[in-house]
Formats: C-alpha cells, structure tokens, sequence
C-alpha cells in the first residue's frame, strides 16, 4: 500500500475570493480521501460489469459499461460500452485485456472554456473514461492493471471466446482475500534439503502468481495422497512440511522425511520423484492476504 497522502483540512469564510486553486484544492482533498478508504477498507477488483463479449473468429471484442477500483483506491468507471480491436498478431499468443485510471493530465478535454480580458481560459470538463489496453503476461502490473479478459489469438482473430478466468472481483467488506491451488508433487522440481550437509529431506519452490496477491499473504500447505507402501513389513510415509521465503508470488516448500525404522525408505532426488508419483501426492497450498 502507498503512504499516507498530505491533506489539508480546507475551510472557508464569508466574503472570500475562491479562486481556481482554491477549489481544485478541495476537490483533489475529497479524491484523495476517497482513494484512502477504498484501499484501506476493502478489496481492488472489478466491482460489477466491465464484462468482455467476443466470438471465435473476431477481430475485436466488446467492453461492457462497469466499475472497479484499483489497488491505490481510485475508481475506474466506463459508462459507454467499448468496442477493443484485437491485436494483430499471427500467433498464437495470448492477450489481457486490462483498465487502467487515467490522470488528469492525460484524459481528454470535454469542454474548455476560451479567454477573456480577466481570464486566461482553459480546460474545465475533463473525461473519466479508462485507459482499455491490451498487454502480454510479462507487462502486467496487477493492481494498477485491472483484467478484464484473457484471450488467445490465432491467425490475428480470436481463437475462442475470451476467457474471465483472470478477473479478480472486489468483495466490499471483507478485509480478507484468498485463492488456493493444487500441484501433482510428481510435476514440482524437487531439490535435496541438506541444511548443515545433514539430509533433511526435500524443498521445492512453489509458484502462486496466478492468485495475484498484492502483499504477502499467511500460506498454509498440505500434501494430500497414500502415506504408505505394500510390503513386508508396509513401510510408511512420514513427512513433515515447513514453508519459507514467503513472498506474494510463492514460497519455498521443505518437505523433511525423518528416518526412522519401518518409515521412510532413503531415497534420492530421482527415487523421491518416482514414489511421490506412486503414491499419488499433490501439494495443496492456501494463501490469506489481509
């Protein structure tokens, strides 16, 4: 979250002169409160609408009228539904649709009024339209980018229908947001975890971008599947998990196996990726941020 804004407490009194800084002051005062409680009070996120229409085939989609908020607060709003040519590309490759808030600065100029001998003139209606812009997955920057849609592009049309899946919705009044995943422990690279050339058992990193978390959230973690192997006598699977280098786009996951009699067979990097695949094993992960 961005800091605390500097504001000022504007007052008035009988008789003064307003001036055009004076009122731009307390309008930017008022804004800038607003943005403080939506991000400090609830969830960046599309809000309703904002939904995005398109066919197999297309060269443009449709951008639906709607609301959302950023992760600095501010409000992004598209009254007038609005018509996104794809881009050109051969493919296939895949798109995001994403809204971005405009500054003042850069929005255009709806009315503007001309000079007078005791004015100089200038802009005094400005539009408050959204940026619509198309970016790949390694220029997004979520939070200031809003998704809209995902979609794929063959050919220089749609190959499908866009896709909602990246959407991320904001839900008023709740402090919290949480998304969780799973994955086939027989997928993960596995490392040794030989702290102090001790053999610990193993660590992988876990990756959790998907959940566009904006701070680091509490993960919790489980690995699911048979803790037991057939045999004379059975032997049996006895892992203990612990989670570091949390960050909003993963964590490491270490996995240790004690060894013990009749529990964990002692196994290497390639003999552990081929039992966990025996057995069935999948890491399910959980992530809460507040």
């Amino acid at each position: 979250m961005s800091g605390i804004p500097q504001l000022e407490r504007i007052v008035f009194y009988s008789g003064e002169l307003l001036t055009a800084d004076d009122l731009t002051a307390l309008d930017d005062n008022n804004r800038q409160l607003r943005w403080l409680h939506n991000r400090s009070l609830h969830n960046w996120g599309i809000g309703f609408g904002l939904d995005v229409q398109g066919s197999r085939g297309d060269t443009s989609v449709t951008v639906n009228p709607g609301y959302a908020v950023d992760s600095s607060g501010r409000e992004i709003i598209l009254s007038n539904p609005v018509k996104q040519p794809i881009p050109a590309v051969s493919g296939p490759a895949t798109y995001y649709l994403v809204a971005n808030y405009v500054d003042d600065a850069n929005e255009p100029v709806e009315e503007q009024r001309s000079a007078t001998a005791c004015s100089p003139g200038g802009a005094v209606r400005l539009s408050n339209a959204p940026a619509i812009l198309w970016k790949t997955s390694n220029l997004l920057i979520f939070g200031l980018d809003v998704v809209l849609a995902q979609v794929s592009i063959q050919n220089c049309v749609l190959s499908q229908p866009p896709s909602g899946a990246a959407r991320r919705y904001a839900t008023c009044g709740s402090p919290f947001f949480i998304r969780a995943g799973q994955l086939a422990a027989k997928d993960i690279s596995w490392t040794p975890w030989t702290p102090a050339g001790m053999k610990f058992g193993f660590t992988a990193p876990i990756d959790t971008s998907t959940a566009q978390f904006q701070s680091t959230p509490r993960y919790m973690v489980q690995i699911t599947g048979s803790r037991s192997l057939a045999g004379a006598p059975p032997t049996v699977i006895l892992d203990l998990l612990t989670i570091t280098g949390e960050s909003p786009t993963g964590f490491t996951l270490q996995v240790a196996l004690p060894s013990l009699p009749g529990v964990n067979p002692v196994l290497d990097v390639n003999g552990w990726t081929s039992l966990i695949g025996s057995l069935g094993w999948a890491v399910s992960w959980m992530g809460v941020e507040a």
